[in-house]
């Protein structure tokens, strides 16, 4: 299956990081090579530049005339309504809650302070998109319904990171991403799903993970 509903909001994978949260609004997370012809947005979160997560292409298939873009600070994406936070800042955006949280490597080079993780909350069903990142210490603070984990390893988490960091967050649902769609990203979301008795695996809408 693409979507797990979860009370009164469905959560649809995409493809890698990108992700579609459908409730009384809808947002999008890391929207990456979404094709023409999609359920047009309210809310799209961007958690940090890179190509495979601020996808402009995709940003404007899914933007409409008050569609809202929602960056970290210093993350500047022109012709569009933007809502720019700093790591730790709240904000409501049309009725849902947006905070942003760290995102960044610990040994490696790729991610560094400044891009984000999201906890949005819809309907009263708060989501956690943690971003580029590995396991870090801040993990251990957040209380969610929905934990959305990198496992590609390589720019982010591997599955034994993404496990342990699943006993550090404290969630109802953990659902793997951000594997197989880009080169060195390979990874078997199955393994996560043996080892995390709360996952769930959601197929790619878009093609590979």
């Amino acid at each position: 299956m693409n979507t797990l509903k979860f009370r009164n909001v469905e959560i649809t994978y995409l493809k890698h990081a990108g992700f579609k949260v459908k409730g009384s609004k809808v947002l999008y997370i890391d929207p990456y090579e979404v094709p023409e012809g999609m359920e047009k947005a309210d809310i799209i979160l961007v958690t940090h530049d890179h190509f495979d997560h601020m996808d402009i292409k995709s940003i404007k298939r899914l933007s409409k005339a008050d569609t809202t873009v929602v960056t970290p600070k210093g993350c500047i994406i022109e012709g569009f309504e933007a809502c720019s936070l700093a790591e730790g800042e709240e904000r409501e955006v049309k009725g849902v809650k947006i905070k942003t949280v760290p995102a960044y490597n610990v040994k490696k080079p790729f991610h560094k302070k400044g891009g984000v993780g999201y906890i949005v909350e819809m309907d009263g069903v708060k989501i956690y998109h943690t971003g580029d990142t590995d396991r870090i210490p801040e993990m251990k603070k957040i209380e969610v319904d929905i934990a959305l984990l990198p496992i590609g390893g390589t720019y982010t988490m591997d599955v034994k990171e993404a496990v342990e960091a699943a006993w550090d967050i404290k969630a109802s649902v953990y659902i793997p991403m951000h594997y197989g769609a880009i080169p060195n990203t390979e990874a078997d979301p199955e393994e996560f799903r043996l080892r995390v008795p709360k996952a769930v695996v959601l197929k790619p809408l878009l093609g590979k993970g």
